[in-house]
């Protein structure tokens, strides 16, 4: 992050561990930090802990991970990725793109606890987009936080495929 200031950072889903964790290490270059429809760290939680704590979880959310792995495959530690459709993409040709662009993830990324400790990144500028097509969006409870700026559109979890100028609309108004 070499002559990087007043960045603004953006977590899609479970880029919101990234971002969070990205906050904890350099919180004085950061401007804003901007989770979109994501997982809002907590300290010494994973994304497993998060999920089981909201008391709605999107209907897509953590299908049983456990049968989602590529264990036939002899990589149970990866999981398959969520094909577009499972969370609201229906036109054909972006299927046809994002397709070839999935890949499996590593099941650990969803078990390892992140540190969420520096008082500088707790006080960073953050905004939340939530994405509430499919009904409860799961972090639709930041709305009630004071020290979030909030935004919900009425789209899909992958806002940045089907609504894409919408969102860079939102991301320059925030």
């Amino acid at each position: 992050m070499k002559n990087l200031d007043n960045v603004i950072l953006v977590g899609h889903s479970y880029g919101g561990l990234v971002v969070g964790g990205v906050a904890e290490k350099v919180p004085d270059r950061i401007k804003r930090l901007v989770y979109i429809d994501a997982y809002i760290p907590q300290d010494n939680k994973s994304a497993f802990d998060i999920i089981t704590h909201l008391e709605t979880i999107s209907r897509f959310q953590f299908h049983d991970f456990r049968e989602r792995t590529l264990k036939e495959q002899g990589k149970e530690w990866l999981i398959e990725p969520y094909k577009p459709e499972e969370f609201g993409v229906t036109d054909p040709d972006d299927i046809i793109w994002m397709n070839p662009r999935l890949d499996p993830m590593p099941w650990h990324t969803h078990d390892q606890p992140l540190r969420i400790t520096n008082p500088k990144a707790k006080i960073l500028a953050k905004s939340f987009i939530c994405c509430s097509e499919f009904g409860n969006a799961q972090f639709k409870a930041q709305k009630s936080s004071e020290d979030w700026d909030y935004h919900e559109l009425m789209k899909g979890h992958d806002i940045m495929i089907t609504a894409p100028t919408e969102l860079v609309q939102l991301l320059k108004d925030i």
